[in-house]
């Protein structure tokens, strides 16, 4: 078992962004809490609770199981030193086309679940007076894109609530990011259809595609000491994309 005193919760953690997001952490020595509501096999091989990981049933359309999540996750560790936001479902379709119970359901999912499940969380870090939650946001929540109302929204909202929390939470401490992707290479991404992803590839300065890696990566540096001043960010992982 690592012998390291740093602990993580990482939401969405069975593949993709999250899972990537996990294994740099873990390879950084932090024992990690992995949030999902049905474990993959892939999590379960590669951050195995023998090496002091664990795994935390998490369903963010369930307040109550959100509550329940975060017992289990305090019960495993008094001490939060990172808390990622990743989890979320990914929409599409346009306004007028769009029944709010889905909009609802996207929002419940992408903002107001996190956000109930980071009250838990932050409470542990005010009593530590330290921590980094970092949000996993989208471009779409940024752009102005016809279709992406709801997802973008929900983004829009979470990306916000960063700002907010930074503020109010900084005095305890806790400092809290956001990361804003462009299309990742990921299960979600493959659900765009072509002219969608040809239009973002066009707007881009570079070319070539953002690695679930790439994301792993900037979340490495925002729970490191070389970015112990910034907070309140919300920092944009795009290719050079034109505002």
């Amino acid at each position: 078992m690592s012998e390291s005193k740093a602990f993580a919760v990482v939401t969405g953690a069975n593949r993709g962004i999250g899972l990537a997001i996990c294994q740099r952490l873990a390879t950084q020595g932090y024992r990690v809490a992995t949030c999902v509501r049905v474990p993959s096999r892939d999590l379960q091989t590669l951050l195995p609770e023998a090496d002091g990981h664990a795994i935390v049933t998490l369903d963010l359309r369930d307040d109550a199981a959100i509550a329940e999540a975060a017992r289990a996750v305090l019960k495993w560790s008094k001490q939060i030193d990172v808390l990622v936001n990743c989890a979320g479902v990914a929409s599409g379709g346009l306004f007028a086309m769009t029944r709010m119970d889905h909009m609802r359901d996207i929002f419940q999912v992408n903002t107001f679940g996190p956000l109930l499940f980071t009250q838990y969380i932050a409470r542990a870090m005010t009593r530590a007076k330290a921590g980094s939650i970092i949000n996993i946001g989208s471009t779409a929540g940024l752009l102005a894109d016809a279709g992406t109302m709801a997802y973008g929204g929900s983004k829009a909202a979470l990306m916000h609530a960063t700002r907010v929390l930074a503020t109010e939470l900084g005095a305890s401490g806790i400092r809290v990011n956001a990361i804003a992707p462009a299309v990742v290479e990921t299960d979600m991404a493959a659900q765009m259809d072509e002219a969608s992803r040809a239009a973002l590839d066009a707007r881009s300065a570079l070319p070539g595609m953002i690695a679930p890696g790439d994301v792993a990566a900037l979340v490495s540096y925002l729970v490191s000491p070389e970015s112990a001043q910034m907070t309140g960010q919300v920092l944009r992982l795009d290719r050079g994309m034109p505002f």
